[in-house]
């Protein structure tokens, strides 16, 4: 298996799964993981706003059940009529009281509450502890609306609901993944201070990689989190620290590797190679089959072979000369 090319499902199962497959992550070109972090981005963005679907057709329903129970009104060069008993006073949290008789008070009403909305002919009014809103009739101009004519527009509701659905959904799609770059530029910089701590060396792109991959797991987790609509004080806190816990178990058991490997001997030098873990220049030769066999060179064993070849051929024609 050519361990630079693994899947997409495969590495999402090995970045929530197994620390040590981290440095397979390490082969991989920069392109296919910044890929693999946009399209990780994109499936929990449709995700979540898959979940926000059923709240357009939810808002048309109530608005057709509350439609229903409204009595017959007409709206006509702002004066509202209504035609039924008055007053009307609809009892929730934040009571509503409808009274178009010209002869009651408005502020004898607003005076028996702390909050309500109350409707009268001319305006509505909405009053709470801190403050008094008013909205008069008379801005729609000489709008004429009835009951009947509110109902045939409540259909036409769905289509511009869902217009405008997609058009939040997209610039939140945008918004998310450009969100993610910039996580993932964080938790970079979490990686390489633990990576200078432990002195292990390895470059700024290879700790990129283990960051974005080191997201997988919070990710889901938030994308869930925010779909059940459960809300956790300091969640973008908890984010980074599940990406660090990632993001050091790899780094460690990549070091683990290296001692393994190197014994301690051998410095492991800048891991600036395609696998992240290049050795000295000095290295090549003494070492390169057991360098190689670790996994961790950018170099083909085959052009290794090679070059090992023509040193050795340079080195017979050297002493055929001197003898």
């Amino acid at each position: 298996m050519n361990e630079s090319k693994i899947g997409f499902f495969r590495s999402f199962i090995y970045s929530i799964t197994s620390f040590d497959k981290y440095r397979l992550f390490l082969r991989q070109s920069t392109g296919r993981v910044v890929a693999y972090l946009i399209l990780l981005s994109l499936v929990l963005a449709l995700i979540t706003c898959a979940s926000w679907y059923p709240m357009t057709s939810k808002v048309v329903n109530i608005s057709e059940e509350l439609l229903a129970d409204v009595p017959d009104f007409k709206l006509e060069n702002g004066k509202l009529e209504i035609y039924a008993e008055m007053p009307i006073v609809i009892d929730s949290e934040l009571p509503v009281v409808i009274d178009t008789r010209t002869d009651v008070d408005p502020e004898k009403i607003l005076y028996q509450y702390d909050n309500v909305i109350l409707i009268t002919s001319e305006k509505m009014i909405q009053k709470n502890y801190m403050q008094r809103q008013e909205l008069s009739w008379s801005m729609y101009g000489n709008i004429e609306m009835t009951r009947d004519t509110l109902a045939e527009a409540i259909p036409l509701f769905r289509p511009m609901l869902l217009i405008i659905f997609a058009v939040i959904a997209i610039f939140f799609i945008v918004f998310f993944i450009a969100g993610k770059f910039l996580s993932a530029l964080i938790v970079s910089l979490i990686g390489r201070a633990y990576n200078s701590a432990r002195g292990i060396r390895l470059s700024g792109r290879n700790i990129f990689k283990i960051s974005v991959y080191s997201m997988t797991l919070p990710l889901i987790a938030g994308t869930l989190l925010n779909i059940l609509r459960i809300s956790i004080p300091f969640m973008w806190v908890l984010f980074y620290v599940g990406c660090a816990v990632y993001v050091i178990g790899a780094i460690n058991s990549i070091k683990r590797e290296l001692d393994a490997m190197y014994a301690g001997n051998i410095d492991p030098g800048s891991f600036d190679g395609f696998g992240g873990f290049e050795g000295p220049h000095d290295f090549g030769r003494s070492g390169s089959n057991d360098f190689n066999s670790g996994g961790f060179s950018d170099s083909d064993p085959e052009e290794s072979d090679d070059n090992i070849g023509s040193e050795n051929n340079a080195d017979s024609s050297g002493q055929d000369g001197e003898s």
